[in-house]
């Protein structure tokens, strides 16, 4: 006999910070690991439209958090196949301080559950917080010229995932290559 699994126990338990979205992109789920590192409660991102509870940093006039994630969110919902997303900047809201928002790095991955049907029926959105990375890497190459942004590059290419031929492959260091331009 089978043992029966309990999936609500096995989602609460994954180390790595993970949202269950509805195809309406409504979170239905938020495990602890991403209540941590986002400094919110499960209670309060419940039933919340993703991008309300997480929206693009308003006083950063480069944000491209929302339109990169739902952009790949929406690859998922019409290929049905997981999408992994290039290092993304996505500054979040400080819970309680209304306006405040903190620099974040993510490396991200999307991916697809299938209903009955066969249709995607919700989604698991895998968030990584590689902020630390990225703060480490600028400060080992602040004082670098062009040379040095090329050697930046090629630091972070372990931490930036490879196109799994779920949609049009991207540039991985986009984001890489924005934050560098600022530093020289």
């Amino acid at each position: 006999m089978t043992p029966q699994i309990d999936y609500v126990a096995l989602f609460a338990a994954l180390p790595s910070p993970c949202l269950a979205l509805g195809t309406d992109l409504v979170i239905v789920d938020a495990n602890p690991a991403f209540c941590e590192v986002t400094g919110r409660r499960r209670a309060e991102l419940l039933g919340q439209y993703l991008f309300d509870a997480f929206p693009d940093h308003p006083a950063d006039p480069e944000a491209d958090g929302v339109a990169t994630l739902k952009a790949s969110l929406h690859r998922v919902l019409s290929s049905g196949q997981t999408d992994h997303m290039a290092l993304q900047k996505y500054d979040i809201p400080v819970a309680g301080s209304p306006g405040v928002f903190k620099e974040r790095w993510w490396s991200a991955i999307n991916v697809p559950v299938l209903g009955a049907d066969g249709q995607v029926a919700w989604i698991i959105h895998r968030s990584e917080d590689m902020t630390d990375v990225v703060r480490a890497r600028r400060a080992a190459y602040l004082p670098s010229v062009s040379p040095g942004r090329e050697a930046a590059m090629e630091a972070f290419e372990p931490y930036v995932p490879r196109s799994t031929g779920s949609g049009p492959v991207r540039s991985p260091f986009s984001a890489v290559r924005r934050m560098l331009a600022t530093w020289v």
